[in-house]
């Protein structure tokens, strides 16, 4: 059926349904008639998890008791529905009620429930309009608009309370229900004779004698009138009568007249006012006609509110109280909300109590009292005496709605409790105000019961609270004032209190500021948990931050804090508020355990934002703990932690562990981050619980350190071992293997440390933000090789690096690495190179490298560039910092530095990768420092070479390029030749690269954005093209005209999924392939059959096949990477830095391909970078002295950028010649080679392994194997002979040796020699230079181990090597002979030329030997020179003159065949000579022994030699193959012997000849004179002759024999 109270939910509809179902079709319409009028008005919310079976079973049990009911009685059931049992279940328990509706049920049940403190959790009611049958079934139930037929009007209820699960719970709440259900029935149902009662007294009242005015009784009558006019509720009635006894009076009740709830009080004994307080009496028996006051019980109908109370007397005729009539119940809403003015009574009160206030009507004052009092409680209005009101109202006039607090006290005439108004500012008043004023009221007046409120907010600024105050008797002495006091205490805000406290703190003007910034800023939270007392530091904190800084702390424990190891911090700060997810780590880091942080936000009147957190903390660990002396130790810690000048890590746990300061702890982070760099297996954040586990340990080592470092300590070696002995003391109680390995690490770093700037201030005097460690690594154990000599590490929490040198004067880029867990091992792997590289360089190899370790993530370029930049100053501080300096000639120690190594002040830095830009960078700190370099600190910055633009680096790589085209029969300056290269054009050594020659036809490229390919190029146009894309500023390979690119030909981007081949592309690569990934595509290129693969990019792209990509460490090439066997270009010319690995390099030399190394072929930068240093502190000592000015130093420098370059260029020619001398032999140097390589192991200067250099077992198969060493693995050599040479060299003996010293003034260009010649003689690094250079002459002339050699062979020392070389290349001229035969380059083969080279090489260094042994010590070098270069050049004019015609005759077919190899007759008879020349010293010798000419003593010399077949012997000497070392040394031997021999005759036979004659004479006269004696010679070489080999033995019986001859023959003289 369709009913207007049908519900809309499906959920109902689908028990309506049920109810069809279940119920017979003539119950079910009636049912479902109840089921929708009492679900119709169910809220949703209550519908929810709710089930329409659930709610069938709710609404049918309930209709049951309905329907059943048969009389009037209450129907109370309560319950716990079960499935079982009821057929419907509920969570909670169900009561059930139906009453006859009346008024007052809903609100008179919901106050029981919350009497019994029961949660109604659904609450339904419905008043029913039924028909009931006979029977008292119900036949209908009527809608509101049909109820003319209804038998009766019910109401029922079903509520769902909070589950009781006691039988005995269930019944008293019933029993509850049926009482409050009775007591509404009388309330209700006598309510008629209640107010007909009370009109017949209204009627009656006027008639009665009165004691009191006809004005009061009238005013009395009205207000009764109103209140029987429904304003009243009126729920009880009784009549009294009062009787006198015995001096006192009975209250005697009438019980037949009671009505209402008065029927539940009935007695029959009265009441004596004798046992009423003296207030109660006297109004019991005053002459005012009503008594209106309020009970003391609360209603339990209608309204809990106590029970209002209406008392109308009767006099006798003399005016004697002789009874009441009592009328109990609750004033309607009208009475509160109504205007006082408008109630009878009251409005007659309110004239009274106005005229008696004096005031004017109409005035403000009238009309403010009477505002008072308007609003004034009613209760109070209607209960107070008038007196008590006027007072009341006046008093609150006084206030004048200042800031101020007012008490008004009045007691219940009955003595029942105190009425207290408080008056206070609406600013002023808040909950906690009302809580401590119930609390004092309740106190004071020693009231059991809860202080009742009631809060009124008036118009103005007042707020008024009215506190019922219930007491057995208020007839007490009150001091009004003294509670008011108490009010005004507890009203004093917290902020009044904090004013007080700043006036008092500040004084007046300061305290005032500050109160009006902050009095109000503070939040409720804030005040609840801080005094304000506290608040004044709290102030204090945030008035000293500024947006310089912007936080604030104090470390604390709050006094009531009894555990010692629980602290607070506080934390202020500006605008932001602080994120725990930044500080929580923080402070673990610092060993304290956060237990709880509260947070406020302060808000200043001006807008301004301020945030305060204060943590609760527990300090984790055992350790003794004083927070007095931590307190300010921790917060210069945490601020430099939050300030990132400290990093947040574990170490900070020693700030209050170890008791060490933020700073010193850095010191112990900071060899521990050095620790990690050298490869300790440990991690940090062990390394950090080691030091928190032994907190005494890590004090004793900061202490060592301070000790050893602190220039205000005196350096005491016994304070040092004290030290060294506590802490060997302590790890004894170390346990753990591990933490004593840590420790002691820590001691040799600290030992190991030479210097460091920990002590110096900055100008500001304020510490720096770095810290330097100069260290010298061979003092700590297991270090990575190869081991620096010095070692300087910078530490700070922004940047990290270090800087590594293998000896005082050194110099190597440095990087901005990217390798934050490594980057010592990047630079370590990088100074290999650039050791090597230095070799032709005055400094030894240096390299340093820094990590930026707070770069903003995702920042744009310009961001991450500058911070590079910064990091890179602080990086540079940090190692001038620890350096010295050079001041007027004098070295000058770095201020505040304890020095435990020698002067050092030659520091020199490069650029490298990430800083190419960054020199006048490094040169602008050098300058602020006062560094004796000035600009020459940094090479290459703004006033310096720009490499660049003078191509340096590939200039100098290009001539290894022409080298290995020569040796491969092409001139690549005039030939066309392909060529794949790695990079592009905008890059330095790729880009210059590229156009070093006309024919160069690119075939590919890549860089890291594209792939560049042309098939079959035009070598003339793709020049131009390129030279215009060098020249376009930022150009990349999309730059490239793709007009310009042969057919099939194109630009690729690299991060394309698959790039297409064309046919073109595919013969180019040599596959079938249609399409190649770009990185397989890269492979192939790399992998090109070429002439030249160029190297100009970074990234290291070919490895071995032994080697895995792991081993190589450059993560990013991994997948183009190729091994070095499987490229197929002939030559690779090395630009670039890394493009190989060396083992790389070795196996595609293995292969025939030819390729030097990259530090051999890019060689040309670090070079020009040197010339530029040296020339720049030659030049700026000459600015300094005043000799030039700086803008001509400046013009003068670039004027000699050609010569300097061609300097550069013929060092690095000589270099790669040199490699190609040595290597021309192949394996016939292998055993002088190996025996290098064993001499430098074994004087700790080479590392085999480090360097990739074969194993003694692999150099033995290589022999077998007819295979010499590589020329990457001679480059290292050579590198290492240069190296070590320029080390021994440098050395009094050969710098100060004039002839040697002439060097210095020839390393420098023409221009600087001709103007500064003598000034050259006085530059710093004068013995470097020297050094540099005999080293470089030495090693490209003569070989790598050249030098070595000669010690080994004749005992000199390497200086005596150097002098003697030195006279032997100048007598022979060697250098210009070099220099006709690098004249030569491809117009002679360069076989040849190598061949020439390697002949010359072995003639001077017989003539070293000859120079170390038979020299005339006594002599300089250039006295050498001038006494054997004559007889050498007179020899040479006139050696056929001299020479046996047969020797001549060998003579002219070498230079025969030289010249048929079209190499210039001048230079074939040169070195076709030289190895007769050779004997030019002896002759000079044997020339001024005998006071003879040398003509003469030559032809004597060479004749002689062919008489006794000299020549024929040397030749067996010199043809003798030797087996080992030794054999060489005998070999070598001979050879000097013979000449020694042959010298010998030839002045044996001068001897004898006693008058001037031609040569052949004198000979024969004395051969035929010393025939027998010659004869046994004879005959021993015919023997010699027999046979073709040799052994050893027979060369020294033979020579033996020689001697003998010769001293036979000079003893028959």
């Amino acid at each position: 059926m369709a009913l207007k109270d049908a519900p809309t939910s499906v959920l109902l509809e689908n028990v309506l349904s049920l109810i069809h179902q279940k119920l017979p079709k003539k119950s079910a319409s009636l049912v479902e008639c109840f089921v929708a009028k009492f679900y119709g008005n169910m809220a949703s919310t209550d519908l929810h998890d709710r089930n329409d079976s659930d709610l069938y079973g709710a609404a049918l049990s309930l209709w049951n008791a309905l329907n059943q009911r048969t009389d009037t009685e209450p129907y109370i059931r309560v319950y716990n529905p079960e499935l079982t049992r009821h057929g419907w279940q509920s969570p909670h328990t169900i009561v059930e009620i139906i009453l006859q509706d009346s008024p007052f049920l809903v609100d008179s049940i919901r106050m029981a429930l919350k009497r019994l403190n029961i949660t109604a959790h659904m609450m339904l009611h419905q008043p029913l309009h039924l028909i009931r049958g006979a029977e008292g079934k119900i036949s209908a139930i009527l809608d509101l608009d049909n109820t003319a037929e209804q038998t009766s009007v019910e109401t029922a209820f079903l509520i769902e309370i909070d589950h009781l699960t006691s039988e005995e719970q269930m019944e008293a709440l019933t029993a509850e229900l049926n009482s409050v259900a009775g007591e509404v029935a009388l309330a209700v149902g006598d309510w008629q004779p209640m107010l007909a009662r009370l009109n017949e007294i209204i009627e009656e009242l006027p008639k009665r004698k009165n004691p009191v005015s006809q004005a009061e009784v009238d005013s009395s009558v009205a207000f009764l009138k109103w209140v029987a006019a429904n304003n009243f509720t009126l729920m009880g009635y009784r009549r009294y009568d009062v009787k006198a006894v015995e001096g006192d009076h009975d209250i005697l009740p009438l019980p037949a007249s009671s009505l209402g709830l008065m029927k539940n009080s009935i007695k029959d004994e009265g009441q004596r006012l004798g046992n009423m307080p003296a207030s109660a009496r006297h109004a019991a028996l005053s002459s005012d006609l009503l008594i209106l006051t309020k009970s003391n019980s609360k209603a339990r109908v209608h309204r809990p509110a106590y029970v209002d109370y209406i008392g109308i007397k009767r006099f006798d005729e003399h005016g004697k109280v002789v009874g009441e009539d009592r009328f109990i119940g609750l004033y309607a809403s009208s009475i509160y909300n109504t205007s006082a003015t408008q109630i009878p009574l009251i409005s007659h009160r309110l004239e009274r109590i106005m005229a008696a206030s004096g005031h004017e009507k109409g005035s403000h004052a009238y009309k403010a009292l009477l505002n008072v009092l308007e609003t004034y409680p009613r209760d109070e209005l209607i209960q107070a005496r008038e007196e008590e009101l006027l007072a009341t109202g006046l008093g609150v006039l006084e206030m004048q709605e200042r800031d101020m607090l007012r008490l008004f006290v009045r007691r219940d005439v009955y003595g029942r409790f105190f009425s207290c108004m408080v008056y206070v500012t609406k600013e002023r008043y808040n909950t906690a105000l009302r809580v401590k004023t119930q609390q004092i009221l309740q106190k004071y007046f020693g009231s059991n019961d809860e202080v009742e409120f009631n809060v009124y907010f008036s118009e103005g600024v007042l707020a008024r609270t009215h506190y019922i105050v219930r007491v057995n008797n208020n007839n007490v002495d009150v001091d009004v004032n003294e509670v008011q006091n108490n009010l005004i205490e507890a009203a004093r805000s917290w902020d009044d209190r904090l004013d007080s406290v700043l006036l008092s703190h500040y004084g007046e003007a300061r305290g005032n500021a500050l109160r009006r910034r902050f009095s109000t800023a503070f939040p409720r939270a804030y005040k609840e948990d801080v005094l304000p007392g506290s608040a004044v530091a709290d102030i204090m904190a945030l008035d000293g931050l500024s947006e310089a800084e912007p936080l604030g702390m104090l470390f604390y424990r709050a006094q009531e804090e009894e555990n010692d190891r629980r602290v607070r911090l506080k934390l202020f700060h500006r605008a932001e508020p602080i994120h725990l997810s930044d500080v929580l780590p923080m402070l673990e880091n610092m060993g304290l355990r956060v237990i709880g942080e509260t947070p406020y936000q302060v808000r200043t009147p001006t807008g301004e934002v301020f945030w305060i957190l204060d943590f609760s903390m527990l300090l984790r660990g055992d350790q003794p703990f004083d927070l007095e002396q931590s307190q300010q130790r921790f917060q210069q810690a945490f601020a430099a932690v939050w300030n990132k000048t400290l990093e947040d890590d574990g170490f900070n746990r020693l700030v209050l562990g170890a008791g060490l300061c933020g700073r010193q702890v850095s010191v112990l982070r900071a060899y521990a981050k050095y620790m990690r760099q050298t490869g300790v297996s440990f991690s940090q954040s062990y390394i950090e619980e080691t030091l928190t586990r032994y907190p005494d340990i890590a004090q004793l080592l900061f202490t060592l350190f301070e000790q050893r470092l602190n220039p205000g300590i005196k350096q005491d070696a016994k304070a040092e071992e004290t030290l060294h002995a506590e802490l060997a003391a302590k790890l004894d109680q170390v346990a753990n293997l591990d933490d004593d390995r840590i420790i002691r690490r820590y001691m040799e770093m600290i030992d190991a440390t030479l210097r460091t700037n920990f002590y110096q201030k900055d100008k500001a005097g304020n510490i720096k933000p770095y810290i330097s460690f100069k260290l010298a690594p061979a003092s700590i154990t297991d270090m990575p090789l190869p081991l620096p000599k010095f070692e300087i590490f910078v530490y700070s929490p922004r940047v990290e690096g270090v800087h590594l040198r293998w000896g005082k004067v050194a110099r190597g880029g440095l990087r901005w690495s990217d390798r934050k867990e490594d980057f010592r091992t990047e630079v370590l792997g990088l100074v290999k190179a650039q050791q090597v590289k230095n070799t032709v360089i005055v400094p030894v190899g240096a390299k340093g490298g820094f990590y930026c370790k707070q770069m903003p993530v995702g920042a744009a370029r310009a961001v991450i560039q500058e911070e590079g930049k910064a990091c890179y100053r602080l990086f540079i501080r940090g190692l001038l910092d620890v350096t010295d300096n050079i001041i007027g000639g004098e070295v000058i120690p770095p201020r505040d530095v304890v020095r435990h190594d020698e002067d050092d002040y030659y520091l020199v830095v490069a650029a490298d990768k990430g800083t190419a830009t960054f020199s006048d960078i490094a040169n602008e700190i050098s300058q602020e420092y006062g560094h004796w370099l000035g600009d020459a600190f940094a090479s290459g910055g703004s006033v310096g070479y720009d490499h660049k633009k003078m191509g340096i680096t590939a200039r100098g790589a290009w001539e290894s390029v022409k080298r290995h085209f020569r040796e491969l029969g092409i001139n690549c300056q005039t030939s066309d030749f392909t060529c794949v290269g790695i990079g592009d054009m905008a890059g330095d050594v790729f880009g210059n690269g590229m156009l070093l020659s006309e024919h160069t036809q690119l075939v590919g490229a890549f860089n890291h954005m594209h792939i560049f390919i042309d098939p079959t190029p035009n070598a003339a146009s793709s020049f131009v093209e390129r030279k215009r894309l060098f020249e376009l500023p930022g150009s990349s390979w999309e730059d490239y005209n793709k007009e310009l690119i042969s057919a099939g030909g194109g630009i690729f981007l690299r991060s394309a999924k698959s790039i297409k081949l064309s046919p073109q592309m595919q013969t180019l690569l040599g596959t079938d392939k249609t399409g190649m990934a770009p990185n397989e595509l890269i492979k192939a290129l790399l992998c090109l059959n070429v002439d030249l693969l160029w190297n100009g990019g970074i990234g290291t792209y070919v490895k071995s096949a032994k080697e895995s990509d792991t081993d190589v460490g450059d993560r990013s090439n991994d997948v183009l990477r190729v091994n070095g066997r499987d490229l197929r270009a002939r030559i690779v010319g090395e630009g670039g830095n890394l493009g190989f690995t060396q083992l790389g390099r070795v196996e595609y030399a293995s292969q025939g391909g030819h390729i030097n190394t990259d530090f051999t072929d890019n060689v040309g930068g670090v070079d020009c970078s040197d010339n530029e240093v040296n020339i720049k502190i030659l030049l700026n000592q000459l600015v300094a002295a005043g000799d030039m000015t700086l803008k001509q130093r400046n013009q003068m420098l670039y004027e000699m950028t050609d010569e300097v370059a061609q300097i550069v260029i013929t060092n690095a020619y000589r270099q790669s010649q040199s490699i190609s001398v040595t290597s021309f032999r192949g394996a016939e140097q292998l055993k002088e080679q190996q025996r290098f390589i064993q001499g430098l192991e074994r004087e700790g200067k080479l590392d085999r392994a480090l360097e990739f250099l074969p194993s003694d077992e692999e150099l033995s198969e290589r022999m077998a194997a007819g295979q010499g060493l590589t020329r990457p693995e001679l480059a290292v050599l050579v590198a290492y002979g240069k190296m070590v040479l320029k080390e021994q060299l440098n050395c009094p003996e050969v710098i100060d040796e004039p002839f040697l010293a002439n060097m210095l003034v020839a390393s420098f260009p023409a221009q600087l020699q001709q103007k500064f010649g003598a000034q050259l003689a006085q530059h710093p690094l004068r013995g470097e230079i020297i050094a540099t250079r005999v080293a470089n002459m030495l090693v490209n002339d003569m070989g790598l181990n050249f030098a070595s050699r000669m010690k080994d062979e004749t005992g000199a020392s390497v200086a005596e090597v150097a002098c003697c070389f030195a006279m032997a290349r100048e007598v022979f001229g060697l250098g210009a002979l070099w220099r006709d035969i690098e004249g030569c380059d491809n117009l002679v083969d360069a076989n040849t030329q190598l061949e020439l080279m390697f002949y010359s090489r072995r003639i001077v260094r017989r003539a070293t030997r000859w120079f170390l042994r038979a020299r005339n010590r006594s002599w300089s070098i250039g006295e050498n020179i001038a006494f054997f270069r004559p007889a050498f050049e007179t020899l040479a004019q006139h050696l056929y003159e001299v020479m046996d015609e047969s020797e001549v005759a060998e003579h002219q077919q070498k230079v025969a065949e030289l010249v048929a190899k079209q190499v210039p007759e001048q230079i074939a008879r040169q070195v076709a000579h030289m190895s007769s020349l050779f004997s030019s010293l002896d002759l000079a010798q044997i020339a001024a022994e005998h006071k003879t000419d040398i003509v003469r003593a030559a032809n004597v010399y060479y004749r002689l030699g062919a008489k006794l077949d000299l020549h024929w012997f040397l030749e067996q000497i010199n043809h003798q193959p030797v087996g080992n070392h030794w054999q060489a040394m005998a070999r070598s031997s001979f050879r000097e012997d013979l000449d020694w021999q042959q010298r010998s005759l030839t002045s044996v036979v001068l001897e004898g000849c006693k008058e001037q004659g031609e040569c052949a004479t004198i000979l024969a006269d004395w051969i035929s004179e010393h025939e027998q004696l010659l004869s046994r010679w004879t005959h021993m070489l015919a023997d010699f002759k027999t046979t073709s080999t040799h052994e050893f033995a027979k060369f020294s019986v033979a020579l033996r024999e020689l001697n003998l001859l010769q001293l036979n023959c000079r003893t028959s003289i």
